[in-house]
């Protein structure tokens, strides 16, 4: 709606600008041309009476034999010459101005409209709002995510439509998670890390969320990046210790960063709170003993350090 107004108003501006000295330039010159026949009658008139003047002196001296035919001669010519259409009234002339004003912007607005039709971007927005109202539908997918998966151009168009909901709705926390979520499955780290972002700020106590944003702030490569993800994960677990999710994220981050006696601390509180029967239990006590190994390794070249220490001393 608002596109439309702007776009008359704006044929409305080039349609003054463009036309308006023109009308002003027509007027002049119809009253130039008033002027003019003004000018012309009155030399026709002065030339009648001169030319009367003379005919009659002549008849006086006796030098003409038929002045009446001379005089009606005249009196032709003078008729002849006056303008056989007289000008138009003001108000006769002030209407056709209007009209011609009118039939111009007419054409302006026929010719933008045919250029925007032609070549302009209605067709995508057309698109858009046809791709918006698929959403519902896109929501409905998602609970076949697990026995039919979305394909890259559903998670596209699913996408696209979220995108558009959040212009009209930027508090919806919810969507910009699931934006997140989306951006996630077609590779687009941006996408992700920015809508991510987004859902913690507008919701800061919602642990799904920080847990989404911190796992992609440590695959960045900014250890500043990664620090925040690191404190980010240590929130949740304040809030929630058992949460097992975050649990997991912090254990790696302490095995990336060699920080091995955290990490295997972290799994053995991860296994703790797992169910016998997880299937997940034989990777987190293979994990537990790779960090034990490793702090076992790290402390014997620790030593074997400091005693070259001594030796050399």
């Amino acid at each position: 709606m608002f596109f439309w107004l702007g776009a008359l108003l704006l044929t409305l501006l080039i349609a003054l600008i463009g036309f308006y000295p023109l009308l002003l330039s027509r007027r002049q010159w119809h009253i130039r041309a008033d002027k003019d026949g003004i000018n012309r009658d009155a030399l026709n008139k002065a030339l009648y009476f001169n030319r009367l003047q003379e005919i009659e002196r002549d008849e006086g001296q006796g030098l003409l034999e038929d002045s009446t035919l001379l005089k009606t001669e005249l009196q032709r010519t003078l008729l002849e010459d006056i303008p056989e259409q007289q000008a138009a009234p003001a108000s006769a002339i002030k209407a056709q101005h209007r009209l011609w004003f009118v039939s111009a912007v007419l054409t302006l607005c026929i010719i933008a409209g045919g250029v925007y039709f032609k070549t302009g971007a209605w067709q995508a927005e057309a698109m858009l709002e046809k791709t918006y109202q698929k959403l519902p539908h896109f929501y409905q997918r998602l609970q076949e995510e697990e026995s039919k998966p979305l394909s890259e151009a559903e998670m596209q168009q699913f996408a696209t439509a979220l995108r558009i909901k959040l212009q009209k709705n930027p508090q919806d926390a919810q969507s910009w998670w699931l934006l997140g979520q989306l951006g996630m499955g077609m590779s687009d780290g941006q996408l992700a890390l920015d809508s991510y972002a987004k859902a913690v700020k507008l919701q800061p106590q919602n642990n799904e969320y920080k847990i989404a944003y911190a796992r992609i702030l440590m695959f960045s490569e900014d250890s500043y990046d990664k620090s925040r993800g690191e404190e980010m994960l240590k929130q949740v677990i304040r809030a929630d210790h058992t949460n097992t999710q975050a649990l997991s994220l912090l254990a790696f981050r302490y095995f990336e960063a060699e920080q091995y006696k955290m990490a295997a601390v972290t799994w053995a509180m991860m296994l703790r709170l797992m169910d016998e029967q997880d299937p997940r239990r034989g990777l987190i006590e293979k994990s537990i003993r790779s960090a034990r190994d490793a702090q076992a390794e790290l402390e014997l070249n620790s030593k074997s350090s400091d005693a070259g220490k001594v030796s050399a001393d």
